[in-house]
């Protein structure tokens, strides 16, 4: 799909055009053959191009022939379910903008066409604020995972193996949001330089905004990160803790029963054995059974 929208700083209000003009934003998301072939006959590289719609794509910037490339990632926008991170190129030309995506994002942009009032003439700071509803999606999505994880964890000798599959999958969308975070912050922070794009001082002060927003994920992340590992530990010591105890009951189980049984081997042997044959040696010799076992059991659970 390829469409335009375009506005301007008298009437920020993007609305669609029918037709390509100078300081529109092309919005491209799973593009056709023939859209592909458009947008390269724009002058946009073709293999950055086979780039942005690879989904392991890594971030990254780059300056080709006067135009500005910056490829990242978002978490994907059409499931909530499905939290993995999708590649978006992002493409700063002479006269236009362009985004350009291998899935559907208009959960993304919709509400940032309906509530964001931005020039697309202003190529750099729609570029910025772009960037920023991204970084929102992030920041919605690690608030999630840390309320479920709270909920999932709130108390470490309640937590079962599916629990821990919870957890782990968890780490799993972290780390993949690392991926993304960490590399994208890098190339915010080349842009920073100046080199790559003309910024004027309010553009610089959204940069440096977007930086530290993009580090207090990163951060936000490694804590969760640490929080899972910590909790995998302790689930692990009171997994520990069980096994032993269990053992240690089994044994004093068996060290119990280990002294009837030794009374019934020697009363089943084919011997002459004194009183075998009084009536009521048979609950002597259980009366005598139990009351050993019972100091027995005593003892060593006294001793632990």
């Amino acid at each position: 799909m390829l469409t335009y929208l375009r506005s301007t700083q008298y009437r920020p209000a993007m609305k669609q055009r029918d037709t390509l003009q100078p300081g529109c934003w092309i919005r491209s998301e799973r593009p056709t053959d023939e859209e592909q072939k458009l947008l390269v006959e724009l002058g946009i590289d073709e293999s950055l191009l086979a780039d942005a719609l690879d989904p392991h794509e890594v971030p990254r910037v780059e300056l080709e022939n006067g135009w500005v490339y910056f490829l990242t990632r978002l978490p994907d926008t059409d499931d909530d379910f499905n939290d993995f991170t999708t590649p978006i190129l992002f493409v700063l030309g002479p006269k236009h903008i362009a985004t350009i995506s291998r899935d559907s994002l208009g959960r993304l942009w919709q509400p940032f066409i309906d509530n964001v009032k931005a020039p697309t003439t202003q190529k750099t700071k729609l570029f910025m604020l772009m960037l920023e509803a991204i970084i929102r999606q992030y920041q919605t999505r690690v608030a999630s995972i840390n309320r479920q994880m709270r909920a999932t964890t709130s108390d470490v000798r309640n937590l079962d193996s599916k629990d821990i599959t919870v957890i782990t999958e968890y780490e799993r969308k972290l780390n993949d949001y690392l991926d993304a975070l960490q590399p994208t912050n890098s190339a915010i922070e080349k842009i920073l330089g100046g080199r790559l794009l003309p910024l004027y001082e309010d553009d610089r002060d959204l940069v440096e905004d977007l930086s530290i927003e993009f580090e207090q994920l990163i951060a936000r992340c490694k804590s969760l990160l640490r929080t899972i590992t910590n909790v995998r530990d302790s689930y692990r010591a009171v997994m520990d803790a069980r096994l032993n105890e269990t053992i240690r009951l089994l044994t004093v189980i068996t060290l119990a029963f280990t002294v009837p049984t030794m009374i019934s081997g020697i009363y089943g042997m084919n011997v002459a054995i004194p009183g075998e044959h009084e009536p009521y040696v048979f609950w002597v010799v259980i009366a005598i059974s139990i009351s050993l076992s019972g100091l027995l059991a005593y003892y060593f659970l006294r001793k632990k």
